[in-house]
């Protein structure tokens, strides 16, 4: 594959429904739909998840502002009601 490094998987895009929910839990049909169509990566995915989690130092979080894909999925999934209401 062009420009792709070995070992480089996070930076694929996520393409499934099960690898959705496999990174984030549960959520709904709808949300998983707009996160495939933001084109994410498995990296973005798990940013963005871990942000909602509330992990990281503040510091952190503040010195790597979301921007990007990872912005759109943790809008999406902060909207979702069934990933809110999940135990992750």
């Amino acid at each position: 594959m062009a420009g792709h490094k070995k070992g480089d998987s996070k930076a694929m895009p996520v393409t499934s429904s099960d690898e959705v929910r496999h990174l984030v839990g549960p959520v709904t049909d709808d949300t998983i739909s707009a996160i495939l169509k933001t084109g994410a990566s498995v990296e973005d995915l798990e940013v963005a998840a871990s942000y909602l989690q509330g992990e990281g130092s503040t510091v952190d979080r503040l010195g790597h502002p979301m921007s990007g894909k990872v912005a759109q999925i943790y809008d999406i999934l902060a909207a979702d009601e069934l990933y809110a209401n999940s135990e992750r």
